[in-house]
């Protein structure tokens, strides 16, 4: 009994380490050429890897390991295809991430929702264009 119970053991954690070492394999690469915010983390231009560690969980490391971030994400319903993209939102001279796209691993297709700093950007930028006039022709 003693050796099913051992067996059973090594297997569920056999299992548990595999299935860690493979949520740490990279999913994507992407040259970001701009510094960004994802949450409410900056991160300066660079390399990075992207990947899911666990479920609903996105995380940046810039290629020399001197900066990343981890964030919640939520299922996106955007569809990408077979194509990777990282989906940004742009105020004013700021960038903040949006959507990652994992192409063909779905269950990297999260939305990563606004965090104060963009919130912030947002309102500013909303400030900066309020009362301006749009004109639209018509016959």
């Amino acid at each position: 009994m003693k050796r099913i119970t051992a067996l059973a053991l090594f297997t569920i954690t056999s299992l548990a380490s595999f299935s860690a070492a493979t949520a740490q394999e990279p999913g994507m690469k992407a040259k970001i050429p701009f510094d960004f915010t994802v949450g409410n983390a900056t991160l300066p231009a660079g390399e990075y890897t992207i990947n899911s560690p666990s479920q609903w969980v996105v995380r940046l490391r810039n290629a020399d390991n001197a900066s990343s971030a981890a964030v919640i994400g939520t299922q996106s319903n955007h569809d990408s295809g077979s194509v990777s993209e990282l989906v940004f939102r742009k105020y004013g001279d700021r960038y903040f991430l949006h959507c990652v796209l994992g192409g063909s691993n779905s269950a990297m297709n999260l939305d990563i929702a606004s965090g104060k700093a963009e919130k912030e950007a947002r309102i500013q930028e909303a400030k900066l264009h309020a009362g301006h006039e749009v004109l639209v022709a018509a016959r």
